[in-house]
């Protein structure tokens, strides 16, 4: 499994909120928030639970790891998970195991495009 997930219990609005202040106390911050579900639905007209990713970071780690990788951008700001599922709400993180094997077509494909500029 490359993911920690938790079913927490609560409405993706409660959940929302409660991670949002629950990172500030520890001195995250969501810097970006992207909602694939109505992406999805404005470009293929299908609908899907609500999916949502919070981009988090912590601007002093984030300093600190660029200091040991300085491309570490492209894992950070830690995106998380928020979705709903046949009822249930989830809250989710990527961890390092399995994860290149699970991404590596679209990363070919990316790393394509950069090679082609």
């Amino acid at each position: 499994m490359f993911r920690y997930r938790r079913n927490v219990g609560i409405s993706l609005k409660e959940v929302e909120e409660k991670l949002k202040a629950e990172l500030e106390k520890k001195g995250y911050k969501v810097v970006l928030e992207f909602t694939p579900s109505e992406v999805v639905k404005a470009k293929l007209g299908v609908e899907m639970e609500p999916y949502r990713i919070f981009y988090v970071c912590n601007p002093k780690k984030f300093y600190e790891m660029t200091k040991v990788e300085y491309e570490i951008g492209s894992f950070a700001p830690c995106p998380v998970l928020l979705y709903e599922k046949e009822g249930n709400v989830y809250v989710a993180i990527n961890t390092a195991e399995d994860i290149v094997e699970v991404i590596k077509d679209p990363l070919e494909d990316v790393r394509a495009v950069i090679d082609s500029l």
